[in-house]
């Protein structure tokens, strides 16, 4: 069968593997429980939540500070703060203390809808995506800085959550992650310590060439997020599980991991808990170097 033959075949079952993917309600649709706080109670609340989520690197105050978020964004649905932190929060849930792959796919969905809903505060937005039934990609250009943290977190809960959902569930939402990528991207190429760059240096060297895959250039992108930010430790594993296992370059993926276990986590205060997570990951990584080459 040649090319010509084999497109419209490939879009027919591109687009019935599409259909068949996992369904879910955006967050600005999803109703949730009431609940009221006085001014004093709310101040009190968050000062607990932000005093367990200092110490996020562990995971069960991690727990506490999300669930005294929930309570808050439950009782002012409207205040961004509230809602990034949760949509955030729920992505290093998943990501660095969740090992069941079905656990971490609840907290993934959490963290899109708590996103979904922090994007859906910016009154155009809001208004805009009725307009476009729902089709986060059309209605970006209506965010701006403001709004970049729930931008990004959503984008990466949604990554993953459609990643380990199935081959469908990806198809369907990849061009939406990707543009609220790029749109981070246009409004700051290095926000979160070279975020942006970090995420296309994974994404060039896990997609396979037909699909955009390219392993140079994932190069070029970690080099990048590095240069944003050498203090960032996640920069360094994501470069070592990515762009080391692809090129089958165990020394290049010792190395990177190394230099983590090595490095100081403090650098930067208000990133010091994802550092000892970025840590823990870089040990397991090594453990089980075997399996990866």
């Amino acid at each position: 069968m040649n090319l010509k033959t084999r497109l419209p075949l490939l879009v027919l079952i591109c687009s019935l593997m599409v259909g068949c993917a996992t369904k879910r309600i955006a967050g600005w649709n999803k109703a949730t429980s009431s609940t009221t706080l006085s001014s004093k109670d709310e101040k009190l609340l968050f000062k607990t939540a932000m005093k367990h989520w200092e110490e996020r690197d562990h995971k069960e105050q991690l727990v506490k500070s999300l669930k005294a978020l929930e309570t808050l964004a439950i009782s002012s649905p409207d205040n961004y703060e509230y809602l990034v932190y949760l949509c955030r929060g729920k992505y290093i849930l998943a990501d660095g203390h969740v090992d069941d792959m079905e656990e971490k796919k609840r907290l993934w969905e959490e963290g899109v809808t708590w996103g979904e809903k922090a994007m859906a505060t910016n009154s155009d937005f809001a208004a805009k995506i009725k307009l476009v039934e729902g089709k986060v990609e059309a209605a970006l250009d209506t965010l701006t800085k403001n709004e970049i943290e729930s931008i990004y977190w959503t984008a990466v809960n949604l990554g993953k959550w459609g990643k380990n959902s199935g081959i469908a569930t990806i198809l369907k939402y990849k061009t939406r992650i990707k543009k609220m990528i790029n749109k981070v991207g246009e409004l700051d190429k290095d926000f979160f310590h070279g975020a942006f760059h970090r995420y296309w240096g994974a994404y060039y060297a896990a997609a396979p060439s037909f699909a955009g895959g390219d392993i140079n250039k994932s190069f070029d992108s970690f080099t990048k997020a590095i240069e944003a930010e050498k203090n960032y430790l996640g920069s360094y594993v994501l470069f070592a599980s990515y762009y080391a296992t692809k090129k089958g370059n165990k020394k290049l993926f010792q190395e990177k991991l190394n230099y983590v276990l090595n490095a100081k986590s403090d650098v930067i205060d208000a990133i010091t808990p994802e550092n000892n997570i970025e840590k823990n990951k870089a040990k397991k990584l090594l453990s089980n170097i075997d399996e990866l080459f």
